[in-house]
């Protein structure tokens, strides 16, 4: 469709000269560029917001009535501005959140509440398809909070809530997920014919509803849909604020694939990064896995955005991984990958090993950074930790933000 709009907009240039008056095109309407053209909707870019407001109070009608007249067919006109804000820093997505009309309320809420600003509930439950991006905005909204989080998925929450239960410490647990400090609780459709545990989360949500502190819950599906849900449990879920997060749209696409690209306006590459927001309605990943086989396939495609490595080159992450566990632990680097069997540092190698697998490295490559160990030592060593993570609070407090 980008080409078809491309000669659209090149016909229709006379006939906006001639209707906004040549003073008028020359200042707010020679500069347009036209980049989406999706359900009806033409997007047209701006050289700067000023442009962007400009145009859309003005000529907004002027531009849908003559694209529309000259494709035959209603069309709707979106303004933007170009965005000269560059994303630098990459893991699995830009750092900062891709916000359209696919999650625009979800961040809005999380950007108010990172800032202390009053909300009508302190509980917040985020649905919607996966990989579009839920996890990543609560992850963006934990760094801006001061403080503690305590976070779990559902499978963490799982596996915790057995090993109390096996101990007898269920009320000891219970008091920790209801401390006055935010709770994260992740994947909670997986929850679904699980009745002690949804009877368990229906008590602490229903406690938590009186603290200054959020409660924020992200779900594949909308309570109403979570199969073999408790009743109690679906009517204290929809309780608090519930905001759908969906599939970015058009120009989430566009946003996100430039932060992909560096800067598309210097490199060569504006009208291949356009076209490929157009012809990739996916999920994030989707338009990152396109986006990487349109740089492979392209001639200059080795060359990447900095950091971006990352993506591809697993020593990096555990690089940077292993740097931040022995600044946690106090421990040098060389004795964390070495042989010392020694409390303190097999407890950090542990931390480590699951905190690359986390971040998707698969246990052969962690194996071979740590200093040629195994799958299976790293899988054991990945397993070990999580009991003991799932039976500790204090373990859960001691590692908060690496994991």
């Amino acid at each position: 469709m980008l080409p078809v709009l491309e000669e659209c907009w090149a016909r229709a240039q006379a006939v906006l000269r001639d209707r906004a008056g040549e003073a008028a095109y020359n200042s707010w309407l020679a500069d347009l560029r036209p980049v989406l053209l999706e359900r009806s909707t033409v997007y047209l870019e701006a050289p700067n917001r000023m442009a962007a407001d400009r145009v859309r109070s003005m000529f907004k009608p002027l531009l849908q009535e003559v694209l529309s007249a000259d494709l035959g067919t209603a069309l709707v006109v979106e303004l933007q501005a170009h965005e000269p804000v560059r994303f630098d820093a990459l893991e699995v997505s830009p750092q900062q959140p891709v916000v359209d009309d696919a999650n625009r309320t979800a961040h809005l809420v999380l950007k108010n509440l990172a800032f202390g600003r009053p909300l009508p509930s302190q509980q917040f439950f985020f649905h919607g398809p996966s990989a579009v991006g839920k996890t990543f905005l609560l992850r963006w909204w934990r760094g801006m909070v001061n403080g503690r989080v305590s976070w779990f998925d559902l499978p963490a929450l799982l596996a915790a809530f057995q090993a109390v239960h096996l101990d007898k410490r269920v009320e000891s647990f219970r008091e920790e997920l209801q401390e006055d400090v935010p709770l994260v609780i992740d994947e909670v459709h997986r929850i679904a014919g699980k009745p002690k545990l949804q009877a368990f989360l229906t008590g602490v949500l229903r406690a938590r509803e009186g603290l200054r502190s959020p409660t924020l819950l992200a779900s594949r599906w909308h309570p109403k849909e979570i199969r073999d849900l408790d009743p109690s449990l679906a009517t204290t879920l929809l309780a608090g604020f519930v905001s759908a997060v969906d599939r970015p749209g058009p120009l989430g696409r566009l946003r996100y694939l430039r932060a992909l690209e560096g800067s598309p306006s210097r490199n060569g590459r504006a009208l291949a990064v356009e076209a490929l927001a157009q012809d990739c309605p996916g999920t994030f990943p989707e338009l990152r896995a396109a986006w990487l086989r349109s740089r492979q396939a392209n001639g200059n495609g080795r060359v990447l955005p900095p950091k971006y490595l990352e993506l591809i080159d697993p020593a990096r992450v555990f690089a940077r991984l292993r740097d931040q566990v022995a600044e946690r632990f106090g421990v040098t680097v060389q004795d964390l990958l070495g042989d010392s069997q020694a409390r303190a540092l097999s407890r950090a190698r542990k931390v480590l090993a699951l905190a690359c697998l986390r971040h998707g490295l698969r246990g052969s490559e962690v194996g071979r950074f740590l200093n040629g160990r195994t799958r299976a030592a790293v899988s054991y060593m990945a397993k070990s930790l999580q009991n003991e993570i799932d039976a500790s609070s204090d373990l859960r407090n001691q590692l908060e933000g690496l994991l």
